[in-house]
């Protein structure tokens, strides 16, 4: 336990200087570090229970988009600008720079393993930010549809 809230700490302040950056409101600033915690924390349990970056990445993604649409919601702004900064502590860095550093000692064995699984996590983060996207969509469709139906006195 102490271990996750360590990590939530860390991946917090970690994402502050990126909402900085992408320039998140002042009143959204803390909800959006609080989330990134969060989605850090669930990436960090998914991926000792699964032992899968590929799941782990997947899952923290997709949560991260559905939190994303909902501060958009709340705080009237692009659903962007929450979910950037959420994404950085989960962004397969390390696996970049031993792909640079394998490169260098012409490991290419290792190379090649670090840059497949650096591209399926990178792939897994992008399916999830998508397919949040893609339910928001359709949850929002349907919330309009019952709305419309609710109006004309057909439900």
């Amino acid at each position: 336990m102490k271990y996750y809230i360590i990590q939530f700490f860390l991946a917090t302040f970690a994402t502050l200087g990126f909402t900085m950056y992408y320039k998140v409101p002042k009143k959204a600033i803390v909800t959006t570090c609080i989330v990134s915690g969060l989605m850090w924390v669930l990436y960090e349990y998914n991926l000792k229970n699964t032992h899968s970056y590929l799941k782990s990445g997947f899952i923290a993604s997709f949560a991260i988009g559905i939190a994303a649409e909902i501060c958009a919601y709340f705080y009237k702004k692009p659903a962007t600008l929450f979910s950037l900064p959420c994404l950085i502590p989960i962004v397969p860095g390390a696996g970049m720079y031993y792909i640079m550093y394998y490169f260098i000692e012409n490991d290419y064995e290792q190379m090649n393993r670090n840059l497949i699984q650096t591209l399926l996590v990178a792939a897994a983060l992008s399916m999830g930010i998508v397919f949040s996207q893609a339910a928001a969509k359709f949850i929002k469709k349907i919330y309009r549809r019952y709305k419309e139906l609710k109006n004309k006195g057909a439900l």
